[in-house]
């Protein structure tokens, strides 16, 4: 069976991307964080001089000084890291083809016949590296992974990084995996970890031994069979995915923690929400809202409703809720709003009963969202979002896990 999938893994991108940009922080240990001289924060990301210390993504920036006192810490710039991505995404498009991103830095291409040959597959990763290299910099790196499926070629890329270049075939496999630890495989997380050690699993060595039904009763579905299939190089039908929410979260800077910033700040990433809901032609029925006060205290609420992408109807649903939040609660820190129960404008029956009023704000929606476009997502908002929409620090564009923000959408 062939070489069918590669898979590109960036090292350290946020950290790497600074590097670049900075030849003054190359070599030293430096942490991306949302906001300078705010103690309380996390760190987003570390380059690998941070890591050789143990910092890494999510360690309290307090704790990071500890582990490394010669630490530089660098603001975040998503829009940089976004538009460093896109003209990486290009380049890697002129070699081979890319089939689908699936973060700001991982993305895989399949392999087309004639390049599914250890030799050329492995041409065309070197190919990708040098051109990266003498386009981009030397400092942005990506790790490679050639396997018969996708899965393998993911686990592959994470096995001799950085800058690393590693095929499996399927001979190799699934024996090529018993360097890794369980925890290293993807679709592994904490609980399933608890369920396989139950079952007398302890190391990818014995995962791999267990027959296809052992995996079916672990985890409990067809998805254990799949993964069977997976750990040994065998490619199944991609299963299909559809859009399950739209939202933002955030954590308050020190000045909007109050209720009032709070307010503002939700009022802020409602609108954000809103806008790629209509962008991507979506429609939503259910408004989650979350909040966190204090460092302890979370509290949330949630309302359904018709079908609907207008802000205001959603703004008016948010403020009901952020009436029953709790009068003692302390200040709050964090706050998230998600749409969910999405159904997209094919699939949607409009109502009968709309009225002209609602078709107006249907058309200024539209009107707005195009000067968002143009001049950025804080030159024309509503007024209950005032005060986080002129402080740069409120819910200002992130990159999230599985999305990267669109700049034409999404600048500020």
């Amino acid at each position: 069976m062939a070489l069918r999938y590669l898979f590109i893994d960036f090292d350290s991108f946020y950290a790497s991307v600074e590097q670049e940009s900075d030849p003054h922080l190359r070599g030293q240990p430096i942490a991306i964080v949302p906001s300078i001289n705010v103690e309380t924060t996390s760190c987003i990301a570390a380059s690998y001089e941070a890591k050789h210390y143990g910092v890494k993504t999510g360690v309290p920036v307090r704790q990071a000084r500890v582990l490394c006192p010669k630490i530089k810490f660098v603001q975040a710039n998503h829009e940089k890291y976004v538009a460093i991505h896109n003209s990486i995404t290009k380049i890697i498009h002129e070699i081979i083809f890319v089939d689908e991103v699936l973060s700001i830095d991982e993305m895989y291409g399949r392999l087309p016949p004639k390049w599914q040959s250890p030799k050329i597959a492995i041409e065309k990763a070197e190919a990708i590296k040098a051109s990266l290299k003498k386009a981009i910099g030397p400092c942005i790196t990506a790790s490679i992974g050639i396997a018969p499926n996708r899965f393998i070629a993911k686990l592959a890329s994470k096995m001799k990084k950085p800058n690393g270049l590693m095929l499996i075939d399927h001979p190799q496999l699934p024996q090529a995996l018993d360097s890794l630890d369980l925890s290293d495989i993807t679709g592994i997380g904490a609980r399933m970890l608890i369920r396989l050690k139950n079952q007398g699993i302890l190391d990818v060595a014995s995962l791999c031994q267990a027959d296809r039904s052992t995996l079916h009763r672990i985890w409990g579905s067809i998805e254990g069979d799949r993964f069977w299939y997976a750990l040994r190089g065998i490619a199944l039908p991609e299963q299909s995915t559809s859009k399950r929410s739209f939202g933002h979260s955030h954590v308050l800077p020190p000045k909007l923690r109050t209720f009032h910033g709070a307010f503002s700040t939700l009022h802020r990433m409602l609108e954000k929400a809103c806008h790629r809901l209509r962008m991507n032609n979506y429609f939503t029925g259910h408004l989650i809202l979350q909040v966190k006060f204090g460092f302890e205290w979370r509290w949330g609420q949630e309302v359904r409703c018709s079908p609907t992408q207008d802000t205001l109807t959603l703004a008016r649903l948010m403020n009901m809720l952020w009436e029953t939040r709790p009068s003692m609660a302390p200040n709050p820190t964090k706050v998230s709003v998600t749409l969910m129960g999405l159904i997209h404008a094919q699939n949607h029956t409009p109502s009968l009963f709309e009225t002209s009023e609602e078709q107006q704000r249907a058309k200024l929606l539209q009107t707005i969202d195009q000067i968002k476009q143009r001049y950025g997502s804080r030159s024309i908002y509503y007024g209950t979002a005032m005060i986080a929409q002129k402080t740069a620090e409120a819910a200002p564009m992130r990159i999230a896990f599985n999305h990267i923000p669109d700049l034409s959408i999404e600048r500020d």
